[in-house]
């Protein structure tokens, strides 16, 4: 797949430099009009819209009879938001082919992108009366667009469902139903309406990667799993359905499989930054750190700046226990990104296992400064003090924490701090709410005051909210 690919991109890439060429030249002229299409089709994917029109200025000029130069001109002016113009062109198509169904549907979009939505569903009720079941289809998606602009999704829902009811391989309907369905939360119907289809047409990639994906917002995500399986399977080349298979995978912690199916893109497809990272972390949960860093490291050859790379790369050091090293990516990561607070976490944990403490407390601190609403940076920075004897320290940090989070893990760490300093009373009080709040979490308290497990009248309040 990839060798066809790149034959592919050669292909192009010739075209192109033969097209510059002419262009300097100042003659353009290609024998057969294919070869606009295809430049017409790159410069469009690519996203450069004034080349792309630039090509059909010149396929015009060479292939004036020709209405579907004309109809790619139209296309392009509406992606670059110039309706007006559109419109002037699709004038100028139809003294080629009048009554043609794809000039009109292009006039619906126009007069939507030019605010007159009434002028285009006008148009497109006129035109349903004469219709075959695949025209229908088409004028159905057309109208489903006006409604998108609308942002009036459910209706645009149901129009595509029709569109898809009247002709099930219509590729526009199936591409566009997935966008919809998320913002109409139509998840279940979608189901509904992807398993009739596949009823019928059991290899429609799309259809299977519509069902994966209405799957995986319903949680569902084993069948999201097969859905995308069959999407990939039906459609061998459709990188979406390997990746948001892989996603779902990811997600359930079956790396083994998520690794599979990026390898199938790597493979496949142009590799990026964010396939290599994800590969990374996939060895990384498997265990191979050796081969996760090599990924990572791809990663960063494509992205330099890819924060998370460094990060997962002292990920790798922290578990091999090359704690300098690991150090050392925790800070590169935090050089490009300093907002992120598992960053800092990290950091600090790497610095207590080489013994620097006082940079260990430094960015605890920054950990729980950065994302104050976790109460989990708190607790690590509470024990941190405790275990360094520092009080009177953790209590300053529990009060600040309790202006920016809450959990009764807080409680329990308060607790001890208090049980610490020889406030018993208090201390019994504090434990009798935390034990309301969360009766679960009670060993904490014991972990960070060991001798409190002895404690008789510790125990006898721990017995009173012990649930029956």
């Amino acid at each position: 797949m990839r060798q066809r690919n790149s034959k592919n991109r050669h292909a192009i890439f010739n075209l192109i430099s033969k097209y510059e060429g002419m262009l300097e030249k100042g003659q353009i002229f290609f024998s057969e009009e294919r070869h606009y299409h295809d430049l017409i089709d790159y410069y469009e994917r690519e996203c450069l819209l004034e080349r792309a029109l630039e090509v059909t200025e010149h396929a015009i000029h060479q292939y004036g009879y020709s209405v579907d130069f004309f109809l790619r001109k139209a296309e392009l002016l509406l992606e670059n938001e110039e309706a007006e113009q559109a419109m002037a062109t699709l004038d100028l198509a139809d003294t080629l082919a009048p009554g043609s169904l794809s000039s009109s549907l292009l006039r619906a979009e126009s007069f939507a992108a030019m605010g007159m939505y009434e002028d285009g569903i006008f148009l497109l009720d006129h035109l349903k009366s004469d219709a075959t079941a695949e025209e229908l289809s088409y004028i159905y998606v057309c109208e489903a667009l006006i409604y998108e602009n609308l942002k009036e999704y459910e209706r645009m829902f149901y129009l595509l469902k029709a569109a898809l009811e009247e002709n099930p391989s219509n590729t526009d309907a199936l591409s566009r139903m997935w966008f919809c369905v998320e913002n109409a939360s139509k998840h279940e119907e979608s189901v509904a309406l992807h398993e009739k289809i596949l009823e019928e047409d059991p290899f429609n990639a799309l259809a299977w990667y519509n069902l994966g994906a209405a799957h995986h917002c319903l949680c569902n995500y084993e069948e999201a799993i097969e859905a995308y399986e069959y999407a990939f399977l039906s459609k061998d080349d459709f990188e979406f359905a390997y990746r948001d298979c892989a996603e779902v995978c990811l997600y359930l912690q079956n790396y083994q499989k998520a690794l599979q199916c990026y390898q199938d893109v790597l493979e496949r497809f142009e590799p990026d930054a964010d396939l290599f990272l994800h590969i990374g972390y996939c060895y990384q949960k498997l265990g191979n750190y050796i081969v996760a860093k090599t990924f990572y490291q791809k990663t960063l050859d494509f992205d330099r700046y890819c924060d998370e790379a460094h990060f997962r790369i002292g990920e790798c050091f922290a578990v091999q226990m090359e704690w300098q090293k690991a150090i050392s990516a925790y800070l590169k990561a935090i050089r490009i990104e300093d907002r992120n607070e598992e960053y800092f976490a990290r950091l600090a944990e790497a610095y207590c296992k080489t013994g620097n403490y006082k940079k260990a407390e430094i960015y605890y601190r920054q950990a729980a400064d950065t994302g104050p609403e976790e109460p989990q940076h708190w607790i690590a920075l509470v024990n941190f003090l405790i275990k360094r004897r520092k009080i009177d320290a953790a209590l300053e940090v529990l009060d600040e924490a309790d202006e920016n989070t809450y959990g009764p893990e807080l409680l329990y760490y308060r607790s001890a701090c208090l049980f610490e300093l020889g406030l018993k009373k208090e201390a019994l009080l504090v434990l009798e709410e935390a034990l309301y709040e969360d009766f679960d979490a009670h060993e904490a308290i014991f972990h960070l005051v060991p001798v409190l497990e002895k404690d008789v009248e510790v125990r006898a309040v721990i017995s009173v909210f012990q649930p029956e």
